[in-house]
């Protein structure tokens, strides 16, 4: 994965563009339980907007109101908001790390590596929360997050 696809799926998830997998999870919620108290035509409609959808978003959107298959927003804001604590505190640690070898003559060690893999595994199990969502078709809110 390049780093735009990267920094992309951290920083703002919502615009990844949707995959095949995540319409057919889309599907599958529409057709099991989440969708089992909507009409009919509205299911039909629902379905090719599905089929028509390019982002993520456009899936959230689809899905809305049915309390399945979509992240709560506050497990995608936690992603974003660690995400970018974590990238600027990593990048102003590295020039702080640099300046010091330069005025001293050497580089020490880089101690700034034990606060960014902390600060990486905070994000990577926020990450894995928010793509949870997309793995497992229906899985409805928990509120346990968010």
């Amino acid at each position: 994965m390049e780093l735009n696809g990267l920094l992309r799926r951290l920083l703002w998830p919502d615009t990844v563009p949707a995959s095949a997998e995540d319409r057919a999870r889309a599907l599958a919620v529409l057709a099991g339980q989440g969708g089992s108290g909507l009409a009919e035509d509205e299911r039909r409609s629902r379905s090719a907007a599905v089929d028509e959808a390019v982002t993520r978003n456009d899936l959230y959107l689809t899905l809305e109101g049915l309390g399945a298959g979509v992240p709560p927003w506050g497990v995608t804001t936690a992603l974003r908001v660690a995400s970018v604590v974590w990238i600027v505190m990593t990048a102003v640690q590295i020039v702080v790390w640099l300046a010091i070898g330069v005025g001293t003559g050497g580089l020490d060690v880089p101690w700034w590596l034990y606060s960014s893999v902390g600060g990486a595994g905070v994000v990577a199990a926020l990450w894995w929360v928010n793509e949870s969502y997309h793995r497992v078709p229906g899985r409805g809110r928990t509120g346990a997050i968010a």
